[in-house]
Parts: C-alpha cells; sequence; structure tokens
C-alpha cells in the first residue's frame, strides 16, 4: 500500500523522500489502514518503493503483499497523471463495489478507475469488476504489466489476451507497461496463428511522460503484418502440428475431414484465410472453422445466403466444437454475423463465390479438394496471385 491514514488525513508515501519518511518513522506516528483501520507498519527499503504493510496476519482487502512492480507502477502512473487532473486519487475504495482502484481518475466529463494487474487472476473476475466499474458509471482501464513472449510471434496467455482491445485505427492490439523501463509496449494488427501465437506489428514504444487518458496513440504509419509467405508458412505449420500430434480417430476435426473423403493437407487455400479483423474472436484456428463452414453448407448448397452460414457455424458454436475468445475489455458488438461477413467478404475476392443480392450467394465452381500434391501445388500457383492482391489491400 502506498496509502495510510494519519490523524484521520490520507498519508501518501510517494509524496515524500526517503529521509522525510523515516524522520517521521522515528516520531511513532500511528498509521492506519483506509479500510480496516488497523495500524500500519511503514517500509522503507533502499530499492523498493516506501509503503504501507500490515503489522500482523489480517482479513483486510488489501493485506495480502504487494509486489515491487505493482508499487512502482502505481507510482509512475500516478506521477503522471495527477498534474493532468484535479481529481485523481491514489488506493481509492469505492464503497458501492467494495473495491479498490489502484488509481481514481475523474475529470469533467467522466469517472476512471485505472486497475494495474501484475499477476494473474481469473478472468470472470475481470469481467465481474468491469462490470461493476460500468454499473457506477465508471470507466475501467486495465493495465497489464506481466513479461510478454515476442520473437517471431507475440505468444499470449489466455490470461493476457483478456487485455486486447479494439481500434479502427490498430485493429486488435494489446498495451504493455514496463515500469522498469518507465514505458509501454503497443502491439498492433494482432492476427492469430494458433490458440496462443499471433503474428503483429513491430511494438512501439510509448514513454510513461507520454501516456494519457484516452490512451493518446502515436501518429505515424502501422505497418501490417501479414504477407503470403508468412501466413502459408504458419497455415502449413498449424495442419502438420495438427496431423503429427493428434489421434486421427479421435481429433474431432481430422474425423471428420476423413469422412468426408477430403485430404486434410491438401484442403484448399481458402479454408484457413485470416479473417481481418474480427476473426480473432473465434479461439479455433481459421482452417477449423472455416472448413465446418464448407462441410455443413457451401459444399452442400450451390446458393446459399449468409444467415444460413451464420446459422450453421453458431450451432457449431452451441454443440462446442468452436469457442470463441474470452476478451472482457471488448464490446459485444462483433458477433458470429461480423466474422461471416467478413469471410464471405474474402471468397467474393478469390472468385470462389459471387454475390447476387445483398444476403444471398452463388458458388462460381464446385468444392474441390486436391488429392495429390501435384494437384495441390497448381492450385496454390492458381490461388496465389488472388491473395497476394488482397493482402496488398490490407
Amino acid at each position: 500500500m502506498l496509502t495510510a491514514l494519519l490523524n484521520r488525513q490520507v498519508f501518501t508515501t510517494i509524496h515524500y523522500s526517503r529521509e522525510e519518511l523515516r524522520r517521521f518513522r522515528r516520531k511513532g506516528l500511528s498509521f492506519l489502514c483506509p479500510q480496516c483501520s488497523s495500524v500500519l507498519k511503514l517500509r522503507i527499503g533502499s530499492q523498493n518503493i516506501p509503503h504501507f504493510a500490515h503489522v500482523s496476519h489480517s482479513n483486510c482487502r488489501v493485506a495480502m503483499h504487494e509486489s515491487p512492480k505493482h508499487l512502482l507502477s502505481k507510482q509512475l502512473l500516478y506521477d503522471r497523471i495527477s498534474p493532468l487532473y484535479a481529481g485523481v486519487r491514489l488506493e481509492y475504495y469505492i464503497k458501492e463495489l467494495k473495491q479498490i482502484a489502484d488509481i481514481y481518475v475523474k475529470t469533467d466529463s467522466r469517472e476512471i478507475a485505472i486497475e494495474i494487474q501484475c499477476s494473474v487472476i481469473p478472468i470472470p473476475e475481470i469481467v465481474q469488476r468491469t462490470r461493476g466499474y460500468l454499473r457506477q458509471g465508471i470507466t475501467p482501464f486495465w493495465i497489464l504489466t506481466q513479461p510478454l513472449k515476442h520473437k517471431e510471434l507475440l505468444n499470449l496467455s489466455s490470461f493476457q489476451q483478456a487485455f486486447i482491445r479494439f481500434s479502427p485505427h490498430l485493429d486488435y492490439f494489446l498495451l504493455q507497461f514496463l515500469p522498469e523501463r518507465s514505458s509501454f509496449q503497443l502491439y498492433t494488427h494482432l492476427l492469430p496463428v494458433s490458440t496462443t501465437a499471433f503474428m503483429s506489428s513491430c511494438p512501439i514504444t510509448i514513454p510513461v511522460e507520454q501516456f494519457t487518458l484516452p490512451l493518446l496513440i502515436p501518429d505515424g504509419p502501422f505497418h501490417h503484418p501479414y504477407s503470403f509467405t508468412k501466413w502459408y508458412h504458419h497455415r502449413m505449420k498449424w495442419i502438420y502440428n495438427k496431423l503429427h500430434y493428434n489421434n486421427g480417430r479421435k481429433d474431432v476435426l481430422l474425423r471428420e475431414v476423413y469422412g468426408e473423403g477430403d485430404t486434410f493437407l491438401y484442403l484448399p487455400l481458402y479454408i484457413g484465410m485470416p479473417v481481418t479483423p474480427h476473426g480473432i474472436r473465434i479461439k479455433n484456428h481459421e482452417v477449423e472453422w472455416q472448413y465446418y463452414i464448407w462441410k455443413d453448407c457451401l459444399k452442400k448448397d450451390r446458393f446459399f445466403s449468409e444467415g444460413r452460414v451464420c446459422t450453421v457455424l453458431g450451432r457449431r458454436l452451441t454443440k462446442g466444437y468452436i469457442e470463441l475468445r474470452s476478451l472482457p475489455l471488448l464490446k459485444k458488438d462483433e458477433g458470429i454475423k461480423t466474422i461471416v461477413r467478413g469471410y464471405l467478404r474474402l471468397l467474393e475476392e478469390v472468385n470462389v463465390i459471387k454475390r447476387i443480392s445483398n444476403t444471398q450467394f452463388q458458388l462460381t465452381e464446385p468444392w474441390s479438394c486436391p488429392d495429390h500434391f501435384s494437384a495441390f501445388e497448381q492450385h496454390r500457383h492458381d490461388f496465389f496471385p488472388k491473395w497476394k492482391h488482397i493482402l496488398k489491400k490490407l
């Protein structure tokens, strides 16, 4: 904790130097917890941020141990935000929610609660706390400080994916705070290539001195990470992994593909196309959910509607064949319909289907799954110019 009560007044350690705090401690002043009123101990180390801790075990909501990273994050963000707004409170208790916001900001038009998350908590807790804030008219702003694995791909756990946001300018993006560097890392245009791995643009560094509420994105070009070569490589890698590490008789998708008489290794390249931007909301790989669309609808009906495709994909979702990602910081207005519409638009672009009315479509050619390598190579050769043209427009 960085705040305590001293003579019924809020006392914050970050407003004082270490020497000043030591003088306060030598006076034997009585610091109390703002939530449970128990006695607090003022800890002043040489490395960690000076802070308060409960003297003994307590059932207080804030009695848990805080990491040095969490303390430093609060100090840096409070120091940045407090000069910008008159109503900034540190470790602010919201009695209606029985919840403590790391930093609370009140502007002329809105209230904002900054939640700095260093440790893993259940995603339903993020959902519950977010809804609680919104019911009180408070906008929650969650900040992730966990280290991320980023080499060629950005690897995110389910918990880290819960911090993904959306912007029309950035598509789906992730903001990471690095308090030890006093900066943020912004990963934009996220494109999933597996359940946990994502292609993204090169991360953009935002110094904490430039942090604003709402978040102000730096101007400049954002280069999409997509290319035919990368997409094809990761698509085929996923297919090979599926073949090598799964039992074809037990794997649901492989069993359905083989049952249809199709060759999984040579599925047409219009199965597995990245549906940008909203395809990220489906947790399953694009090959998987797009094959279900073909098996359940397009392979059977030369003429079909957008609504029919939504129905068959929704049925797969209900039965558990596909799953949506848990993205609690996003609005729920991008459903199956938006994803289906994006996929059908891509099929139009590569001339696999054509639109005959606003919501009605027709296959331009019947389903054809190559059954040997040379046939697949010819399909790839024919498909490449169409797909390359689409990627240039993204």
